[in-house]
């Protein structure tokens, strides 16, 4: 499971019993997650992990005991479920991009996710650039999918000065003594970094390039190496850091091909970071006019708004303050809520 649907669950699990004290939750899960007012099943990494043995034959057999609604999480499921259930689809770049994947990958949309999904009671997913995909690629009527925005964590709201004291703390922490523009994600093909190291290759100023991906970039990043700037690979960052690093960035980029939503874009507003999105479908409606934006495979357009963050003058103080407002309107409470009303519809059905 990737780190946004992990933030995805413990967020969600976390606040659920809250936010709908009419109901009675029981949470099964292989890790350890904050989820006071709910019963938690333990089970094993091998019954949870995704396409094994344990997902198809183990966790079915846990789920049936008298549920009357089970919400899978993710698109990772067991091959049949027969209690009445919802699901969480996040996004459909599997099937968007399939020659970046494995070719088994339509094979399981085929033979588990479509079948599983079609015969849920609800769909939940992100933004409604989603739902024409779902449409597509599973089959599922318009009609039954529900739209649940993701939320920010508390932590990345900064005021003026929390901000510049997180800001302070990023550079000590990890030696950045430039100016800098922050990708937080995966380095996946959709991801698009290459379009952003050309771009960052070609500022006027001096500027670093940090990321935090630990995969292995599907080019050679040696060829947009520059003497005004470094590229620093973060690796894993821990919640705080990331705050942080958002924090201290002249910029924020989320160069993707395609999201289901883009959580960093939200994260990084809350945090006072101008943003950069690629014009893509999800992005733009997640991030509004909050946010800079260019033409997805356009190196040079991006290079411009690159540019524009960089020289800080007072459009850019107008972009943070939009962005603050943006992201406040994105909390896991009102996630919480309105999946709670998803669950009450679908055991009313």
């Amino acid at each position: 499971m990737s780190v946004g649907m992990q933030t995805y669950v413990r967020e969600l699990v976390a606040r659920l019993p809250a936010a709908a004290p009419d109901l009675r939750f029981v949470v099964v899960s292989n890790a350890d997650l904050d989820a006071a007012g709910a019963e938690i099943v333990r089970i094993s990494d091998r019954a949870a992990a995704n396409v094994s043995f344990g997902e198809y034959v183990t966790l079915p057999h846990i789920l049936q005991r008298g549920a009357d609604l089970v919400h899978l999480m993710s698109l990772y499921s067991p091959l049949r479920v027969r209690a009445p259930h919802v699901q969480t689809i996040h996004d459909l770049i599997h099937r968007r991009f399939p020659e970046y994947f494995s070719w088994k990958i339509p094979l399981y949309y085929r033979w588990v996710t479509g079948p599983v999904a079609r015969s849920a009671r609800a769909i939940i997913t992100d933004a409604k650039a989603t739902i024409a995909d779902l449409r597509t690629y599973l089959n599922i009527a318009p009609e039954n999918i529900r739209i649940v925005p993701l939320g920010v964590n508390e932590a990345f709201f900064l005021d003026d000065e929390q901000r510049a004291r997180a800001a302070s703390r990023a550079r000590q922490r990890f030696a950045l003594q430039r100016p800098y523009v922050f990708y937080a994600g995966n380095a996946r093909r959709h991801k698009n970094l290459e379009t952003l190291f050309a771009a960052w290759s070609e500022l006027e100023v001096e500027c670093d390039l940090c990321i935090t991906s630990t995969e292995t970039l599907c080019f050679d990043a040696d060829r947009y190496a520059c003497a005004r700037g470094r590229i620093v690979r973060l690796g894993h960052v821990e919640v705080s850091d990331l705050v942080s690093l958002y924090a201290g960035a002249a910029a924020v980029v989320q160069p993707s091909l395609y999201e289901g939503f883009g959580l960093s874009v939200v994260e990084a507003m809350a945090a006072g970071a101008p943003v950069i999105i690629a014009r893509t479908p999800a992005l733009v409606e997640v991030a509004g006019e909050a946010a800079l934006s260019f033409a997805p495979t356009d190196r040079v357009g991006l290079t411009q708004a690159l540019t524009a963050a960089l020289n800080g003058r007072q459009p850019v103080a107008a972009l943070v303050a939009a962005g603050r407002r943006r992201a406040a309107n994105f909390t896991w409470e009102r996630a919480a809520q309105m999946t709670a009303a998803v669950y009450r519809e679908a055991l009313a059905r």
